[in-house]
């Protein structure tokens, strides 16, 4: 394939994507859920699980630095700058703490890999928020971007709760087990466990055990129900102008 070809390939392929992106989002933090259920206790897992991550991350990177200027130009310029020089600060130093937990697995580098990993979903979380705000009109992309910025709310207080547990090894109890957690099972366990406190479920096989913990998951419970209170009065506030808008362009066009 020439250089041509391939320029005119990507160009087609970003043409196609953009439009898209947040949508690709929400499939791959849902691919990312959904792999260590799927594929278990297999030997391969930590391998594909840290693939799916891989995958998300660099999904997310391209979401957050693609994003309609509507204002004024130079500002908005600026603050792209910043996001993308944050988003591949913070990427750059999850990929380099992932490289050395996987050469030297020990609990230092893990402790810093998963605080920087809360750092970028965190920063992820934030930029798709705005993005929903800035948002006038309902359509698929509008949907897809608040379901994420749900999910992403969910991994990012998981993480939270990683660093704490690996900080404080006692700071989750897990009834019937007295093992504690490895650090490579405590990144999906409490991911899960983060799911199921924003989502309010609360199945009550983990429960935080000291302070630090039991505020973070308050926290969090109260964040969920006022991020889905605030996004359904929002959702339905633009529907209601759009409706509106439409019957007042049609009433205009009638004889």
């Amino acid at each position: 394939m020439s250089e041509s070809e391939s320029t005119s390939w990507l160009k087609s392929f970003r043409r196609f994507y953009s439009p898209r992106r947040h949508t690709a989002l929400l499939v791959a933090i849902v691919a990312f859920l959904a792999a260590r259920p799927l594929i278990g206790e297999a030997r391969a897992a930590t391998a594909l699980y840290s693939l799916a991550l891989v995958a998300l991350l660099i999904v997310a990177l391209y979401t957050i630095q693609v994003e309609e200027l509507v204002g004024e130009r130079q500002k908005l310029l600026a603050e792209k700058r910043r996001r993308t020089i944050v988003g591949w600060s913070l990427a750059g130093a999850v990929f380099v703490e992932r490289g050395l937990t996987l050469l030297w697995p020990t609990h230092a580098f893990f402790l810093i890999a998963a605080f920087f990993y809360l750092l970028f979903f965190g920063f992820v979380a934030w930029q798709e928020l705005r993005a929903v705000i800035r948002q006038r009109t309902i359509t698929a992309e509008t949907i897809s971007m608040s379901i994420s910025v749900y999910l992403l709310m969910g991994i990012a207080w998981g993480l939270l709760y990683v660093v704490i547990y690996l900080r404080h090894p006692g700071a989750f109890s897990f009834p019937g087990s007295n093992v504690s957690l490895t650090s490579e099972a405590v990144f999906p366990t409490l991911i899960y466990f983060s799911l199921t406190t924003i989502s309010t479920i609360g199945f009550g096989d983990i429960t935080p055990a000291i302070i630090q913990a039991r505020y973070a998951a308050v926290a969090e419970g109260i964040t969920g129900q006022f991020y889905m209170a605030i996004l359904v009065a929002r959702l339905v506030g633009i529907y209601m102008s759009e409706t509106k808008g439409r019957e007042v362009s049609g009433s205009g066009t009638d004889p």
